[in-house]
């Protein structure tokens, strides 16, 4: 009988124990290792329980001390799925509730809470104050509160008691919400402690991957500077410049809500404020430059995407003032901005710009991971799988900085490789050139050398004209074939320019050896003078000796020709010395030349002369006739003529020389 009362007993309350097991949370070891709560401060699922998901919440909009007692019971309070929907008074007390049931093999064990919330928090385990943050409110009143610092996770130790009572999580919480795009309200998650290890670590690495990306923002920022204050007319480091610049404030403004660097929950939002206006404008500069590189950068397409970026702007902002939207329209904006990025990219490839290949790589990775990957995920609730998720940022954050960087490096490079190869070219052009014109002044020069007698030339170089000169004594000599004119109707005109051109050859060469200034030929006539242009002491014996070779030249060649049974050339020779006038006159054509009586008087001891001879003045003799060899001996012969009749001149005395064996 006892027992069929016991058996009714718990028949009539079943009900009342299944409703107890259901508004309960199994706590086992289990559920910690093996369940799955999402982290948002590493946007990632890792082992734990959702206290809202699975803890069967509850909450009260009301304020009473009470209500932290292990064994209160909650049941009349508003059940929770989900915080997404809460309505809580700003500034006043609320209060949320766990009842768990621990698995006594947990009992001393301990777990760690998370807490996903801002403003002041009160939390309770089993009916003792065990953190809190920030001031709450006096009790039943909704002043003295104070929000803490902003900090994205929250964290708390409890140890689990493990009695077979249920225990409790109560929390008394003035929530403070910032404005974080796709932040919810609140969230509680329980993890095992070597769980918040793994969490704390991922949680540096995220805050180090947004500290590298800024980073490297920056450095490409200072680099496209420095390089743009060198080549002001590149548009197109300005532009990556300023891209570089917005994608860096996109990953500050990501960095304060994802740390705990004790900012106000003020600041924190201002900044998370700005993260719509950065990102909108880091697109906007990455047309530009993309324009800038392969298209052009002109007002309408400079006005086109501006009204897209302020429009995306505005969009943006569309969850802050209406939190119940869609909040899609902002995606549409990027989808437009990633299209033209896809477009000028593809363009640059099928024109074959040099380097282009990099952009390409750096568009395909930008746009996969920042439209397809990152749309999919948020329009399929589906989690991203970490390793994923930190490719995707880095693909967003880098490739396209890096990309443009390094495609600017490579064109810059190729074109100062085009520029050294033109100015290899140049300077090897040049430097023919300018061998061309030295050997072509080199060429003028000796032309000029020619023709004119070395000082005599140096003077006109550097003074574009040369001063006539009186030389108080020079020896001047006459040539002059004989029978010129009867030879000339023997040979042809071509075999008689050779003939004088051979003598006249050896004469210049002859002239040369002694020092002599040949003056010119006239016809079959030869002038040349010794002691000048610079006067000299041995001018009359120097052209006494090339009088002579001369003879012996003319002699061996009549011998030749006569051999050959050929004409041959006969010369008369004529010396004389006395005072000339030495310069040039005239602006074309003009040579050296000699003026004055002694010119005549050279040219009647020519004409007065005989065949093979030289026929010397009695100025002359008067300087040679004691002229003597190497050896002492006497270096002349003369033979007195005694006065001769010369045309113009009347008689005058005349010698012929000939020279010793001695020379």
């Amino acid at each position: 009988m006892k027992k069929t009362g016991l058996f009714l007993l718990l028949l009539l309350l079943q009900p009342v124990l299944a409703l107890s097991q259901q508004d309960t949370l199994l706590i086992t070891a289990d559920a910690l290792r093996d369940g799955r709560a999402f982290v948002r401060s590493i946007v990632i699922s890792v082992p734990g329980i959702d206290l809202v998901a699975q803890g069967h919440a509850r909450y009260r909009l009301a304020d009473d001390p009470a209500f932290a007692v292990r064994n209160f019971n909650d049941s009349a309070w508003q059940p929770l799925d989900s915080l997404s929907d809460i309505s809580l008074l700003q500034g006043h007390a609320s209060w949320l509730r766990f009842d768990l049931h621990v698995d006594p093999k947990l009992a001393g064990t301990s777990a760690d809470l998370n807490i996903f919330s801002q403003g002041a928090m009160e939390v309770y385990f089993n009916g003792e104050l065990v953190e809190h943050f920030g001031t709450m409110p006096v009790h039943g009143a909704g002043n003295g509160y104070s929000s803490a610092p902003f900090v994205p996770r929250r964290k708390m130790r409890l140890r689990f008691v493990g009695d077979g009572a249920p225990e409790s999580i109560a929390i008394r919480f003035v929530h403070h919400p910032i404005f974080l795009e796709g932040e919810l309200p609140l969230a509680f998650t329980l993890h095992l402690p070597e769980v918040e290890v793994a969490v704390e670590q991922m949680e540096d690495s995220t805050l180090l991957q947004y500290g590298l990306f800024v980073g490297i923002n920056l450095i490409i920022l200072l680099l496209a500077g420095v390089i743009m204050s060198r080549s002001t007319r590149d548009r197109s480091w300005l532009m990556l410049a300023l891209f570089s610049l917005f994608m860096a404030l996109v990953g500050v403004t990501n960095i304060p809500p994802k740390g705990n660097f004790d900012l106000s929950l003020g600041t924190v939002s201002a900044i998370s404020l700005l993260n719509p206006v950065v990102y909108p404008l880091a697109l906007f500069f990455l047309v530009v430059v993309m324009r800038a590189l392969f298209a052009t950068v002109d007002r309408k397409s400079v006005l086109l995407f501006g009204t897209f970026t302020v429009l995306m702007i505005i969009a943006s902002y569309e969850p802050f003032f209406d939190p119940q939207g869609s909040h899609n329209l902002d995606a549409w904006f990027t989808i437009l901005f990633f299209f033209e990025v896809a477009r000028q990219a593809v363009r640059a490839v099928r024109s074959k710009v040099h380097g282009s290949w990099v952009i390409g790589i750096g568009a395909v990775l930008f746009i996969i991971n920042g439209v397809f990957l990152e749309q999919y995920y948020q329009y399929t609730g589906n989690e991203m799988a970490r390793g994923l998720r930190t490719f995707l940022r880095f693909s967003y954050y880098l490739t396209m900085p890096v990309t443009i960087a390094i495609f600017l490096a490579v064109r810059s490079a190729h074109q100062s490789r085009l520029l050294a190869r033109q100015r290899d070219e140049l300077d090897k052009e040049v430097h023919e050139r300018t061998a061309e014109l030295r050997q072509e002044k080199e060429r003028s020069e000796e032309l000029l050398r020619n023709i004119l007698p070395e000082e005599v030339a140096a003077e006109l170089k550097a003074k574009g004209s040369a001063d006539a000169q009186l030389i108080e004594q020079v020896t001047v000599l006459f040539t002059d074939f004989k029978g010129f004119t009867e030879m000339s109707e023997k040979l042809t005109a071509k075999e008689l320019v050779a003939d004088i051109h051979e003598c006249f050859s050896a004469f210049d060469r002859i002239m040369e050896k002694h020092g002599i200034e040949k003056i010119k030929t006239i016809g079959d006539a030869y002038m040349a003078a010794g002691g000048l242009p610079t006067p000299n002491s041995t001018h009359a014996v120097d052209v006494v000796k090339a009088a002579l070779e001369i003879c012996d030249f003319i002699s061996e060649g009549k011998v030749r020709k006569l051999a050959a049974g050929l004409p041959y050339f006969e010369i008369r020779i004529g010396v004389h010395t006395g005072p000339v006038v030495a310069g040039i006159v005239g602006v074309k054509k003009f040579a050296y030349d000699i003026w004055g009586d002694t010119v005549n008087t050279a040219s009647r001891m020519e004409s007065s002369g005989e065949v093979g001879q030289v026929n010397i003045s009695e100025a002359t003799y008067d300087l040679v006739k004691d002229a003597t060899a190497s050896i002492g001996t006497p270096a002349f012969l003369f033979t007195p003529r005694g006065k001769v009749q010369a045309k113009g001149k009347g008689e005058m005395e005349m010698y012929f020389v000939s020279s010793t064996n001695s020379i």
